[in-house]
């Protein structure tokens, strides 16, 4: 059979397939079907006081395709102007999620807490994991017997509750501080909203 003629045949189902492959492109785009991502630009207030817009974004795996919404979170992404001594700052934080972003003595701190849906936290751990962003160096996590200022006495990052689907209606959006506190009030999270300051350092 000619080569052409096969071609010409085949061309059908490669037509097919070029279709389907790009559905599943706008569909999903380079990831897979089983993951999606809710992002927002959302305003956090400081101890201080002072407002810092900051973008978020969670990713999630899907427990069926059958569900689009229907997910477990993985990771999150945050983003925003760190100020003259930083400038712009992008961190990812897996598989926990954040619940503070502060600063304090020029020093930025950022405290995560156990994701819904990934159990309890094991016994001994340190609550909760943080992490420091000092003038010149990157982000670090915070040593064994290190503990947040005691000037921070509530999370100021929205959480992640209900579920996915209650945040849908957030994505790609501005929650000013108003809206945000007000969804957080009706939507608290599961173990509460203060801050646990963690072990105090040991003098010997």
């Amino acid at each position: 059979m000619p080569l052409s003629t096969s071609l010409k045949k085949a061309a059908p189902a490669l037509m097919l397939a070029g279709l389907l492959l790009a559905l599943y492109a706008w569909q999903f785009g380079l990831q897979s079907p089983y993951r999606f991502e809710l992002e927002w630009d959302e305003e956090v207030q400081l101890h201080d006081k002072r407002i810092i817009n900051l973008h978020i974004k969670r990713s999630y795996e899907r427990h069926t395709l059958l569900s689009r919404w229907d997910g477990v979170h993985r990771a999150t992404e945050v983003s925003f102007d760190a100020g003259p001594l930083f400038g712009p700052f992008n961190a990812r934080f897996a598989p926990d999620d954040l619940a503070l972003i502060d600063q304090d003595q020029q020093v930025w701190y950022f405290a995560t807490v156990r994701s819904a849906g990934t159990g309890p936290n094991r016994s001994g751990d340190r609550l909760p994991p943080f992490f420091t962003l000092n003038p010149g160096t990157g982000l670090a996590e915070a040593g064994r017997g290190e503990k947040l200022p005691e000037v921070f006495t509530r999370w100021n990052v929205m959480p992640a509750t209900p579920d996915a689907a209650g945040l849908v209606k957030f994505h790609n959006t501005q929650v000013g501080l108003a809206e945000k506190m007000r969804y957080w009030a009706t939507h608290p999270r599961s173990d509460g909203d203060e801050v646990r300051l963690g072990p105090k350092i040991q003098v010997r």
